[in-house]
């Protein structure tokens, strides 16, 4: 089964509302329309009627004085949906800036650290999920696209080359731990 993904609508007119709930009402898509920032938390993508900043997701901010073609908004959302990191605002990690479109880390008076492809992704899904554990199978499925069973300590090799480039002790970890049920990001913690 495709797992659904979430569409927020924030500030957006209602006739506009309507119409992207009916165009994706066919699809894989849950399309709702929140009252403010706070029920965008477990959206996939964010479509507003003003510019707003949800951490670890993209938001499409649309100007409604001004008309918009739906083929061409229905692909500017397919696009932000697939490939999310593209435009993704930078996020704090800890004493980081992660800069998920130029693919670094950056921190004041150090020299960025640049991350592989991977390494996005992994930081990018577990920021949108900052709020609980992420299960190896979960990632595995999210990240790497593996189905279920799959016997590889690729993900584990992933998660330790990130902590050697954002822990101080890669033994041990303050920012991307391992918790009971998986692992998460502690985006507030500083890293000294």
């Amino acid at each position: 089964m495709k797992e659904m993904k979430k569409i927020i609508l924030l500030q957006v007119p209602e006739p506009v509302g309507e119409a992207l709930r009916e165009h994706f009402h066919a699809g894989a898509f849950e399309v709702v329309s929140g009252m403010d920032i706070l029920a965008a938390g477990d959206a996939d993508i964010v479509i507003a009627g003003e510019p707003v900043q949800v951490p670890g997701r993209p938001v499409l901010a649309l100007s409604f004085g001004q008309k918009h073609r739906l083929g061409r908004l229905m692909r500017q959302i397919g696009r932000m949906i697939a490939e999310p990191v593209l435009y993704m605002d930078d996020i704090s990690i800890g004493a980081w800036l992660f800069r998920p479109r130029e693919k670094i880390l950056s921190r004041t008076g150090d020299e960025d650290i640049p991350l592989t492809d991977r390494e996005v992704d992994i930081l990018a899904f577990l920021v949108r999920h900052a709020v609980a554990p992420v299960s190896r199978e979960v990632l595995l499925k999210s990240v790497w696209r593996y189905g279920e069973g799959v016997d590889t300590h690729t993900l584990e090799t992933h998660i330790y080359r990130l902590r050697q480039k954002i822990e101080i002790s890669a033994e041990a970890p303050r920012i991307l731990v391992t918790e009971a049920g998986g692992y998460r990001l502690h985006l507030a913690e500083r890293a000294l």
